[in-house]
């Protein structure tokens, strides 16, 4: 009988074992799920391309927009997987303002299987700046982490967007 109690004791050993060997794996997993990052993502949103014109600081097509380009969808409410918009902000949306930031798009077939040549006259999507890969994965990490799913737009989220709590953009907020 005391050699059972030694075998658990070996079992539970083993399974702490594991279970903190394992932890660090899980947690660097769970921080490769994440495309890119968030922070140089904000940037490019705010500043490189321009994304704030149409979709406003706070992504919902509406706060802070420029008022003279067109209104882009709500991004706080959109069911866009990371695939999906990896996919429209390198392809863009054809017959749409939704520019594409993707250096091949339209070349090779790799958005929509299409090339320039298969729109009419008029009718080709609008080329954005041209981000890298690795600007795409930035700006999903920034939407996934500061805009899907939020509900209307706060001035503590308007303050950490411009890194500026006296923002005049972040004014109508308080």
């Amino acid at each position: 009988m005391p050699q059972k109690p030694a075998v658990t004791i070996s079992r539970a050993t083993l399974i702490l074992a594991f279970v903190t060997l394992a932890a660090p794996v899980v947690h660097a997993q769970q921080a490769d799920d994440q495309l890119g990052d968030p922070e140089r993502g904000r940037i490019i949103f705010r500043s490189v391309g321009y994304c704030v014109s149409c979709h406003g600081w706070p992504g919902d097509g509406k706060t802070g927009t420029n008022l003279q380009a067109p209104v882009g969808p709500n991004l706080r409410q959109t069911e866009l997987d990371a695939a999906a918009l990896i996919e429209v902000i390198g392809c863009g949306r054809p017959g749409s303002s939704m520019p594409y930031h993707d250096r091949a798009a339209y070349r090779d077939g790799r958005c929509f299987e299409m090339n320039l040549s298969d729109f009419a006259p008029g009718s080709a999507p609008v080329p954005g700046k041209t981000f890298s890969d690795r600007d795409v994965a930035n700006v999903v990490a920034y939407l996934q982490t500061y805009v899907i799913g939020l509900g209307e737009p706060t001035y503590v989220e308007c303050a950490e967007f411009y890194n500026n709590p006296a923002a005049h953009a972040c004014s109508s907020l308080q």
